[in-house]
């Protein structure tokens, strides 16, 4: 691992477009000094230090297990930030989206693993304070059996003050019951919403998703109370594994600031695996042909004296490197348009020979027409000279 900033130009190959946020770019690609895949992230405005802020936070915790590997970071020719961390496997929403709701064995594996990783965390005076579906992968390895953390932006330290929500907010609905605005996220919070995850796991849905777009603290405090409504009410916990009754009911015992007892959250979900005769070591299961990364078209990304071209070609499958990133969004643009004029030239010469094909023919049945007339006047006047030869003799008779 490379932890030293570069500013030298770094160059990539097959290089695939994941997403585009407000913050960055976000690619699959290989390190071509290595020729290992890699996940690169690429800041859209020098502006912006969302990216700088993720490095600090991932060298912070680079030792745990299920923290994706820092492998390059820096500024590259034209001073845009780029971070270059551990390819990973298919998410647990992509998951979930493929195979439908995941086994008991499945989940009890995720759980153990992340309340070591949470307490991890923790023990580095980090909070999560949001763990969602999507923020979690599989490795990218086959045999590798960890979950590891994709998403960072949620942490933040216990001494930092404690950050405002901005609404709407995404993926409320893993946020812990007892999250106090005011206040900011704890420890418990983490765990409440490590529980949400399993109980989304295993149903493949929340009681309160009706709540999918919060745009205001009113709407906010309304789901909460929604949330602990269902939470601790004992009909909802009959009815789901006995892990979440025990698991809630040890959680809502917590004082404000108490340090939680994590070996007694992970020993429940461990007796749900030996009640099972299932062993902690074995692997998660799910379908092998869940792609990492999305379908969307592949960029073109070539250097040039002027900037970087870059192209869709959805059938092309190899790029031949990546150069200083520009304007990545003009630059589609620019391409679209230039596209765009191209298509318009196209339909206007269709147009222009179209409108040629008809005037020929056009021309060509003038033609005809005019061929015919000249045909039926020739041989009327031969009608009318046999006829007068006809009519000579009578002529001269009239004569006598």
């Amino acid at each position: 691992m490379n932890l030293n900033p570069q500013t030298s130009q770094i160059r990539y190959q097959n290089v695939r477009l994941i997403q585009s946020t407000l913050a960055y770019f976000e690619y699959s690609a290989i390190q071509k000094s290595t020729q290992r895949e890699v996940n690169l992230k690429i800041q859209n405005s020098t502006n912006s230090n969302v990216l700088q802020q993720e490095t600090a936070r991932l060298i912070q915790v680079q030792d745990i297990e299920g923290i994706p590997e820092v492998i390059d970071y820096g500024n590259n020719n034209d001073q845009r930030y780029f971070l270059a961390t551990q390819s990973l496997g298919p998410s647990l929403s992509s998951i979930i989206k493929t195979n439908g709701q995941m086994s008991l064995k499945n989940i009890l594996l995720i759980g153990i693993q992340l309340i070591k990783l949470i307490q991890k965390v923790h023990n580095k005076n980090f909070l999560l304070s949001n763990i969602t579906p999507c923020i979690l992968c599989l490795g990218s390895d086959p045999e590798d059996k960890l979950i590891y953390l994709k998403d960072l932006s949620f942490l933040q330290s216990k001494e930092e003050a404690c950050k405002v929500l901005n609404f709407p907010l995404r993926e409320s609905n893993f946020l812990s019951p007892v999250f106090n605005i005011a206040k900011g996220p704890n420890q418990i919070d983490d765990l409440y919403s490590l529980a949400y995850l399993l109980l989304y796991l295993i149903n493949g849905t929340l009681p309160w998703q009706q709540f999918d777009n919060i745009i205001n603290k009113l709407q906010f405090e309304e789901m909460q109370n929604h949330k602990q409504k269902v939470t601790f009410d004992q009909s909802f916990l009959n009815s789901q594994s006995s892990i979440f009754s025990q698991w809630f009911k040890y959680l809502s015992s917590q004082k404000q600031g108490q340090h939680p007892n994590y070996n007694y959250l992970r020993n429940i979900l461990i007796s749900k695996m030996y009640e099972n005769g299932w062993k902690l070591n074995e692997k998660i299961q799910y379908k092998s042909d869940i792609m990492n990364h999305s379908s969307k078209s592949i960029l073109s990304i070539k250097s040039r004296s002027r900037g970087t071209s870059i192209t869709k070609t959805p059938n092309q499958k190899m790029i031949d490197m990546l150069s200083p990133i520009y304007e990545v969004d003009k630059e589609f643009e620019l391409a679209q348009s230039v596209q765009k004029k191209k298509d318009e030239l196209c339909y206007f010469q269709q147009f222009e020979n179209q409108k040629k094909s008809i005037e020929d023919r056009q021309l060509i049945e003038n033609n005809t027409s005019f061929t015919s007339l000249e045909q039926n006047e020739s041989e009327l006047w031969k009608k009318m000279e046999k006829l007068d030869k006809i009519s000579n003799p009578i002529k001269l008779m009239n004569k006598f």
